[in-house]
């Protein structure tokens, strides 16, 4: 071989590896196109509205939504899920370089297959929401933490600043990555890394964390609310607290002590009739609460934060049950694709109709409008991850034997996501369906990790890996 010319292999520009990054982002986005359409969910209308009306939203983040709207105005709605499938399979990629050893195209796209047969991940590559950035989190943290000690800092601000953006598109994210990143560096620490090596390869993440908490604090300050980087967060909690009816005697207990505005809830969340009195709180047509907020929002924040603190010190038991029960459902509750049909007074319906009425009569006969998304769910993505658990004690004895210390780290920040997954949305959202299919194709991505590294030597030894 010329050892003048560079190995253009190495640095993953030669085009067997774009056709490959093309390849696969087809194979993620069969879904969407087998729908006729991309997918929506309720909140997708909400950030779509963002770029398209500058709407600016007080219950969740910004970021998605202006990060959408450059495909969206480029491409229309197809461009969103050209970006997310082109960005899944460059995450893929990216992983499987450094978990498994060299890269070629041939893994990028079995990978891809693998996962767009045989995960949840096409679900989320198709579907207008946040919620395909949740797998990327811990894979960005990978990079940064178990990246050569030689590598350029460009590319180190690089994958700082990505993880920043990947954290803002949701809150549950921010939580997410303080987990991750604190167990990762304990993990650091009780394998010999030093407190100054640990440091620095904690750093990075550590700073993209406090830039994405700044600046969801600055957006949110500039639009005319407070210097917070979470708007809603103790309207979410209190509904979550009324929906584990720990939350009612607390309300009806100070509102016999005094006058409340949330006293006029009180018909709604007592009601036995309704299931779910939290989330009737926060979204049923009879809940006072839009109104509340726009008489008086401080005064309607500061009730908030009264009930719940005082639930936390009446009743921190029931909590605590609470907790346990949301964060157990929330891991055994996955099923993907539960997206219905929605009715034209609908946000989404609406926001199609008026700002994209060719998009909207595309959506309007698409699978999921006519009921038709079950032919679709066919992989059999929680046997697949249900396997890979199984699997998990060989394929740990064999890393450990083979001192394959990278599929080591990336193990433990894969198991970690999906419990700290489990918790934060069991928890303070209460469980859901999408919650934890949107981080269960990390598990099959794991395995394809470790089938790769058992084919070839890996490129990175145990002097430049910190993260085992």
């Amino acid at each position: 071989m010329n050892e003048s010319k560079p190995d253009r292999r190495r640095f993953g520009i030669s085009w067997p590896m774009a056709v490959a990054t093309l390849a696969g982002a087809a194979i993620l986005s069969w879904v969407a196109v087998a729908n006729g359409f991309p997918l929506v969910f309720a909140d997708s209308g909400t950030y779509l509205r963002i770029p398209l009306e500058l709407f600016y939203p007080t219950d969740r983040p910004p970021v998605y939504g202006l990060a959408i709207g450059l495909p969206l105005w480029i491409t229309g709605v197809w461009g969103i899920v050209a970006v997310q499938a082109i960005g899944s399979v460059l995450m893929i990629a990216m992983t499987l370089a450094i978990g498994g050893g060299r890269l070629q195209a041939r893994d990028v796209v079995a990978t891809c297959a693998l996962l767009g047969l045989g995960s949840s991940l096409p679900w989320f590559v198709g579907q207008i929401m946040p919620d395909i950035a949740t797998g990327f989190v811990p894979l960005v943290l990978f990079a940064l933490l178990a990246r050569p000690s030689h590598t350029p800092l460009w590319q180190r601000a690089g994958l700082a600043v990505l993880l920043a953006l990947l954290i803002a598109v949701h809150l549950s994210h921010v939580l997410m990555a303080v987990g991750l990143l604190v167990l990762a560096a304990v993990a650091m620490l009780v394998s010999g890394t030093g407190w100054r090596e640990t440091i620095q390869r904690s750093l990075p993440a550590a700073l993209a964390i406090a830039l994405t908490l700044l600046g969801l604090s600055g957006l949110n300050r500039v639009a005319g609310y407070e210097f917070r980087p979470a708007l809603s967060s103790d309207t979410f909690l209190l509904a979550r607290l009324f929906d584990g009816h720990v939350g009612q005697p607390v309300l009806a207990r100070l509102c016999r002590e005094r006058t409340l505005a949330h006293c006029a809830l009180r018909p709604l969340v007592d009601d036995p009739l309704v299931a779910k009195p939290g989330q009737a709180y926060l979204w049923d047509r009879r809940s006072p609460l839009g109104a509340m907020l726009h008489r008086d929002r401080p005064g309607v924040i500061a009730e908030q934060r009264t009930i719940i603190r005082d639930v936390l010190h009446d009743d921190p038991g029931g909590v605590a049950t609470l907790a346990w029960q949301g964060f157990a459902e929330q891991l055994r509750t996955v099923r993907k694709g539960v997206l219905p049909p929605y009715a034209a007074d609908m946000q989404i319906a609406r926001i199609l109709k008026t700002r994209l009425p060719g998009a909207y009569q595309a959506f309007a006969v698409s699978r999921q409008q006519r009921g038709a998304l079950d032919p679709l769910k066919f992989a059999p993505d929680v046997a697949v991850a249900v396997a890979v658990v199984l699997l998990l004690p060989l394929m740990l004895v064999w890393a450990v034997r083979q001192r394959r210390w990278p599929l080591l780290g990336l193990t433990g920040l894969v198991v970690a996501t999906l419990l700290l997954n489990a918790a934060i949305t069991g928890d303070l959202s209460g469980p859901d369906d999408r919650y934890q299919s949107r981080v269960l194709w990390l598990l099959p991505l794991l395995a394809a990790c470790f089938v790769i590294g058992t084919q070839r030597r890996s490129v990175l030894d145990r002097a430049d890996i910190a993260l085992n």
